[in-house]
């Protein structure tokens, strides 16, 4: 009987030596180790970036609302800063730094609301120091930044109608 060879029977086999690129156990760490302060500044970047967009929104939204209360002319210069002050508050903002600033565009002589004409032109300016709101120290790069929101409105104050109750006589 004979016998069958195998293919490998005989010949030499010719094994490589592991490259370079072979195991080696420590490298991901390392390499870990070597992007993760990077990967960790651009979090913190993205984490603090959303927080400004946070808040310059709800300063914004706070200058609206201080307009439309404005525009209606049943409130006051000191009601409507009160309003968008209250609007931050109640977001769980610090007001103690918050500056609004009523301005009639149209006539600086008439700058409460109550005394505004129909269609006036009001601008209401909300204002905040950026590091009241800060989360991370980034002192050097956000300190004396300010957020600031503004809104712009047209007075719909009603113009007053005189009704004559007198019967014509005819």
């Amino acid at each position: 009987m004979r016998r069958r060879r195998t293919p490998t029977e005989g010949a030499t086999v010719i094994r490589r030596k592991s490259s370079s690129r072979g195991k080696r156990p420590g490298l991901a760490s390392v390499e870990f180790a070597a992007v993760l302060p990077v990967l960790i500044i651009l979090l913190i970047g993205l984490w603090e970036l959303g927080r400004f967009t946070e808040v310059h929104q709800l300063i914004m939204n706070a200058a609206r609302e201080a307009g439309r209360q404005a525009t209606t002319g049943a409130r006051t210069a000191t009601q409507v800063s009160q309003t968008a002050t209250n609007y931050l508050a109640r977001a769980g903002m610090p007001t103690t730094n918050v500056n609004v600033v009523l301005t009639n565009l149209t006539s600086s002589a008439r700058s409460d609301p109550t005394t505004a004409n129909q269609l006036d032109h009001f601008q209401v300016t909300v204002t905040m120091p950026y590091d009241d709101v800060r989360w991370i120290l980034l002192k050097p790069f956000t300190s004396g930044a300010t957020l600031r929101g503004q809104a712009v409105w047209f007075s719909v104050r009603d113009i007053p109608l005189v009704v004559n109750t007198a019967i014509p006589a005819g």
